[in-house]
């Protein structure tokens, strides 16, 4: 009774305190328009593709009103779902390969006047930390596929490219429309406002197959602007030129085209791969589409591959036009990639040599490949590979520190992309979205890495390894801590801390065939100090 007494006196002199009570941690989501960026596409769809078999899609090429989905937390707690495998309100997905949300969003497009058009059937989400909106967000992730939630001043995305981030338009009439974007509909996750849960943005599509390609004509095609390169767009509009040649030996349909400029004497590779329908390719010079000289063409990667693939000999200072058409008139999404990764498969991996060392690349142009895992969670969608073969028994430190953009890493062991164990992932422990991670090779063993960008990011790799030598305090007394950096290979920064969030850099050794040692003069005054080494880089 007194506590109670107490407890009711404390609310009565202080009422701050009693608005705290009253007001709960609790997440708040709610939907950003202003980066929604809906558009018309055309894409096709297999009758094995994850999206049919799921029901989002219909196979064949289909018209669709693309979109992206930002839920920002704009609560004050973070909104935490944890391990799917233990939570009922997920299933696992195994066309994807993992667990999904069936209740997290609803998509509806609604006529002018109200009423409801179409739905749409996206039914599964992985819900994560992707980008953060707060300047005062913590600037690492919590949450990803394996651990969900969304953390309060970060946001999910889904781009326009994730499967079933669209509404299926085909056979509507062209006129004005809503496109409603609801999260948490059926307030199954608690929030501490569910009246902002909601978007409506207007949208205009005409009855025809939308807008005319601007690089449709050999007179306007789009320059491409530098190496490595990669473009999306859609030729469903394109149109075949008088004069134009049948590129790859096929009347097509629907060309587009580029143009560049070779900087120097050089081998250039170009590919179709990511389109979703059967390309053709082809690469020509001359200043007139009816008077155009062939360079190189082709129709299929392989039997079984419908994008193209094809290289030339360029001559510095030579103009190339280059033609994307579909075979016998297919359109829809066309992407282009200008000299892609040659480690863009599990198979081409870029084999790595040594106990230590840095390698540069890109994944510019990569795709994933069918039932390869999502690396540290994220679907990504642009992963390279390389392999490395440990020579010892010891631990090693990967890392994608120097790259440029925001990267996902996992380590892996097995023969094929489809049977991969995982041994180590990591999503931005190295700060700043960089990755590293360590793990106990064996001597002998074979280790796949990959690399990939959070949410289709791409741009240029540094991947480092290294031994980890392994670090001891060997001696600690009033005067300072002895420090024991053990025999390896490789230059590491040797960093402190008092509290194991918040840490300094002390030194850099270089370790070879013999152990190094550093003196710590401020650990003599402290209760605790904890230390780590990590692979330096300039």
């Amino acid at each position: 009774m007194k506590c109670f007494v107490l407890s009711a006196l404390a609310v009565l002199l202080f009422p701050s305190l009693q608005n705290a009570i009253a007001a709960p941690l609790l997440p708040d989501l709610t939907p950003d328009p202003t980066l929604a960026n809906a558009h018309v596409v055309y894409r096709t769809y297999a009758p094995d593709d994850c999206t049919v078999r799921e029901g989002c899609a219909i196979a064949g090429t289909r018209r669709l009103l693309v979109f992206t989905t930002v839920t920002r937390n704009i609560g004050t707690a973070d909104l935490v779902v944890g391990d799917p495998a233990t939570n009922s309100i997920f299933y696992y997905d195994p066309c994807h390969n993992h667990y999904h949300y069936t209740g997290f969003a609803e998509y509806r497009l609604r006529r002018s006047d109200g009423g409801l058009a179409v739905v749409g059937r996206k039914i599964g989400f992985c819900l994560e930390d992707i980008m953060p909106w707060d300047p005062n967000a913590p600037n690492s992730r919590r949450y990803d596929c394996n651990y969900q939630g969304i953390q309060k001043g970060w946001a999910d995305v889904y781009s326009e490219n994730t499967p079933c981030n669209w509404i299926d338009i085909a056979g509507l009439p062209g006129g004005n429309y809503f496109l409603e974007l609801e999260i948490n509909p059926t307030h199954n996750l608690a929030e501490l406002d569910y009246s902002n849960n909601m978007a409506s943005i207007p949208v205009s599509f005409g009855d025809d197959c939308g807008a005319t390609p601007a690089n449709d004509s050999f007179a306007n095609a789009d320059p491409i602007p530098k190496s490595p390169f990669s473009v999306r767009t859609y030729n469903a509009c394109g149109t075949r030129e008088p004069g134009e040649p049948e590129h790859a030996g096929n009347a097509g349909g629907h060309s587009v085209w580029w143009q560049a400029t070779a900087v120097a004497n050089s081998v250039i590779t170009l590919s179709t791969l990511g389109s979703d329908f059967d390309t053709l390719l082809a690469v020509y010079t001359g200043s007139s589409v009816g008077s155009l000289s062939l360079v190189a063409s082709n129709d299929d990667v392989s039997a079984t591959v419908k994008s193209s693939f094809l290289s030339f000999d360029a001559v510095a200072g030579t103009d190339y036009h280059i033609a994307v058409d579909g075979w016998d008139g297919a359109f829809g999404t066309v992407v282009l990639n200008v000299n892609p990764p040659v480690n863009d498969t599990f198979t081409d991996c870029i084999v790595l040599n040594g106990t230590h060392g840095t390698m540069s690349g890109h994944n510019v142009g990569a795709t994933k490949e069918p039932n390869e895992p999502d690396h540290a969670g994220n679907i990504g969608g642009h992963s390279v590979w390389f392999c490395w073969t440990s020579p010892v028994n010891q631990a090693v430190e990967v890392d994608t520190v120097g790259s440029d953009f925001d990267s996902t890493l996992g380590v892996y062991i097995g023969d094929t992309v489809d049977n991969l164990t995982l041994v180590a992932t990591d999503n931005d422990s190295g700060g700043n979205f960089t990755h590293r991670l360590g793990f106990k090779a064996g001597a002998g063993a074979t280790y796949h890495i990959a690399v990939d960008g959070v949410s289709g990011a791409s741009g240029s790799i540094t991947l480092n390894w290294g031994l980890f030598p392994g670090l001891t305090v060997q001696k600690k007394t009033a005067s300072g801590a002895t420090l024991v950096l053990g025999p390896g290979q490789g230059t590491y920064e040797i960093d402190a801390s008092d509290d194991l969030e918040h840490w300094n850099k002390l030194a850099t050794l270089t370790t070879g065939a013999t152990a190094q040692q550093y003196l710590d003069n401020a650990a003599g005054a402290l209760a605790h100090r904890f230390y780590r080494a990590i692979l330096a880089h300039n």
